[in-house]
């Protein structure tokens, strides 16, 4: 199970959405309010901030066919986007549909955007579920029913997409029309968060809370490729593994993690993006 690490950055925030993009790893470090861009062997560059106009915490991010970045501002519940003139505007408003942040983000090659939010407040409610949300490039949103446990990370394989819900502890398909197609359960308080399909079609998901990056097999079962695991003498306790994407045409697979007490990460910078070959 020993992986090979070929580079890292740290001193990150919380980094999660990790989008590959002409060989630059982008990314949002959600505490710090930064969308970022990494090309490996060089210092990150800032792409867009929330000193600039930029959300205070944003999350999934994903490109318009014309190239315009599009990130998810989670806590004004709303999508931007980012003009090739550096112009913020506003793409699609989930206001009057989400009581709660959003979350992830994936974007078709066509532009349609898919993309869940958090449901419930997980510190202090009963899990209920909650829908994902279909926008066009042009900004029409639809949406499923509201059967996803905290759906967070997003990707398409051909027809299909996967989504993992963290606190169902499972990977759900569905289709384009947000049919349920298959699920498939997760180790009891795994958390499944970010994933990624590799040129093979297997799907590798971070699993946030056992600090694990598994790979569902071709029997539809999970298998562990990769465990991180924290020095008992780290300040802020245990680290979790938030997010994975597989570099496109190769086997490097990036991942980050920070620290699991999201009280301490939000005070001290704990994160950092690993990339591993598999």
């Amino acid at each position: 199970m020993a992986k090979a690490e070929l580079d890292q950055i740290s001193g990150l925030g919380f980094p999660e959405a990790l989008r590959w993009r002409a060989g630059e790893l982008w990314f949002s470090d959600m505490f710090r309010g930064q969308v970022m861009a990494w090309s490996p062997g060089q210092p990150p560059r800032v792409v867009l901030c929330a000193k600039n106009g930029g959300p205070e915490m944003p999350g999934g991010l994903g490109f318009k066919q014309s190239g315009e970045l599009l990130v998810v501002d989670c806590l004004e519940r709303r999508v931007l986007q980012l003009g090739h003139d550096g112009k913020i505007s506003v793409h699609a408003d989930f206001a009057d549909l989400a009581a709660h942040p959003l979350n992830d983000m994936h974007v078709d090659l066509d532009g349609t955007a898919w993309l869940g939010g958090y449901g419930f407040d997980p510190d202090f409610d009963e899990p209920v579920g909650s829908p994902i949300f279909r926008v066009s490039e042009t900004g029409e949103i639809s949406q499923s029913e509201p059967r996803f446990l905290f759906p967070n990370g997003c990707e398409r394989r051909a027809s299909e997409l996967a989504v993992a819900e963290t606190f169902g502890d499972r990977v759900s398909f569905f289709n384009s029309e947000f049919g349920h197609i298959q699920s498939f359960e997760c180790a009891t308080g795994s958390g499944p968060d970010g994933l990624s399909f590799d040129s093979k079609g297997f799907l590798y998901v971070a699993m946030a809370f056992s600090s694990k990056i598994e790979r569902l097999s071709a029997a539809g079962e999970f298998e562990v490729v990769f465990e991180l695991l924290t020095p008992s003498e780290s300040p802020g306790g245990p680290k979790g593994v938030f997010d994975c994407a597989m570099k496109p045409g190769s086997n490097i697979l990036a991942f980050s993690s920070a620290c699991l007490d999201e009280v301490y990460s939000k005070q001290h910078d704990t994160g950092s993006i690993t990339l591993l070959a598999v």
